[in-house]
């Protein structure tokens, strides 16, 4: 299946896919690479356009008001400001992506830095992948005006693109999106906007390509997750969809596509219901834990237990504070954690096993990867189209009439 930029002004199917800069972690050991979804949108963008992304130049304004800016061979141009500077040696360690594709950008940054994490632990890999990443759609933007529609994040402390085009895929026209959800200083991600969520400055974008009322396929990243990866021998492909909340048809189109490819999958329908007061009970849990890891500082006496201490809290905030920071509580329990509106769509994800998170300690994309999940966007398409009555008649049923924007904070 080839694809090609569309003359159509709106598609009859969506994709959507996302990065969040910087959350590489989340609660109960879960772990990923979560610049896939972004990575595929890209992928299909590049095809369809022809256009190179390499980076082609990496400067950076060393010191406390220190900055980084990514500027690719085909203009696209970004910045971003850590919020604890830049120093002589981070911008080194920056550099040295000159000359690569800025299309896996969290794999691209764990080649430069070793590993990283949001929630303000870790700034400067973050804002160079905030900046890789919005670099990327920008150089869309510029070169296709005409086609592409883009906004930026207008959620408060946010700076991440969201931009989109309607493609051909072998006469199908298919809206695709792909979501920066970033802050400018390096301490996120925001992800009230990611998926297909229609609020904010992204709603206009969407509104404009057709989205919001269309069956719409979510890729999101490559995960280890005790729950899913325990009995696991090799990776898979997982479909996520609630048969009520989301959309069964999506789910069975992109499962089908998968198979039809011969790779592994798995479909599960239990696990995406949208639960009331679901991500505010985490929430108050690992509060509940820093509070207790707090206690403990404030009663050791001895330098080993305030290390211990400081070392509880700093790797409750690092990984399970990613589990809870990355969603506001009420948009959650409508979209749920990959951000679909109710009735349009199913996600899809790449799983490894536990053995794979023991020897690489975190998952990254590769060109492999990509590739495959490229391969499975193009399949789900062609196997949803063949079932869009269905799929459109669940969707009217069950999309969600309310409003968005009273769930996020809009930036004044």
């Amino acid at each position: 299946m080839r694809v090609r930029l569309s003359e159509a002004r709106q598609g009859v199917i969506g994709i959507a896919g996302h990065v969040g800069s910087g959350h590489c972690h989340s609660h109960n050991q879960f772990l990923q690479d979560d610049s896939a979804g972004l990575a595929t949108v890209l992928a299909l963008f590049q095809e369809a356009t022809g256009l190179p992304l390499v980076v082609k130049e990496v400067l950076t304004e060393i010191g406390m008001r220190g900055s980084i800016t990514v500027k690719t061979t085909a203009g696209g141009s970004a910045c971003c400001f850590p919020r604890r500077g830049v120093t002589m040696h981070e911008a080194r360690l920056a550099k040295s992506l000159e000359g690569r594709d800025a299309v896996r950008t969290q794999t691209l940054v764990l080649e430069a830095f070793g590993r990283f994490y949001g929630q303000g632990v870790h700034e400067t890999p973050v804002a160079l992948q905030t900046a890789l990443a919005n670099a990327a759609l920008d150089s869309f933007v510029k070169n296709f005006p005409s086609h592409f529609k883009d906004a930026t994040e207008n959620l408060e402390n946010c700076c991440g693109r969201i931009s989109g085009a309607v493609l051909d895929f072998d006469g199908v026209a298919v809206s695709v999106l792909g979501t920066v959800n970033a802050s400018p200083d390096g301490t996120g991600p925001v992800e009230d906007l990611e998926g297909n969520v229609f609020a904010g400055s992204k709603k206009t974008v969407m509104s404009a390509l057709g989205m919001e009322s269309v069956p719409t396929v979510v890729v999101e990243g490559k995960v280890y997750s005790p729950a899913y990866s325990a009995d696991a021998a090799v990776p898979y492909f997982l479909v996520r969809a609630d048969p009520v909340d989301d959309n069964p048809v999506v789910g069975e189109s992109i499962t089908r596509a998968v198979e039809n490819l011969g790779y592994a999958v798995r479909c599960r329908t239990d696990v995406m219901k949208r639960t009331p007061n679901a991500l505010e009970n985490i929430s108050r849990a690992l509060g509940e834990a820093v509070i207790a890891a707090g206690e403990e500082l404030k009663n050791a006496r001895h330098s080993q237990d305030k290390v211990a201490a400081l070392a509880k809290l700093a790797r409750l905030v690092s990984e399970d504070g990613a589990g809870i920071s990355f969603m506001s509580d009420r948009l959650h329990e409508v979209v749920s954690g990959t951000g679909i509106m109710p009735g349009t769509g199913a996600v899809l994800s790449c799983v490894v096993p536990q053995a794979y998170r023991d020897h690489y300690v975190l998952p990254f994309l590769t060109e492999e990867d990509l590739m495959r999940y490229v391969a499975v966007v193009k399949g789900a398409v062609a196997c949803l189209h063949r079932e869009l009555p269905a799929a459109k008649a669940h969707l009217e049923r069950h999309a969600w009439q309310g409003d968005l924007d009273a769930l996020v904070r809009i930036a004044r």
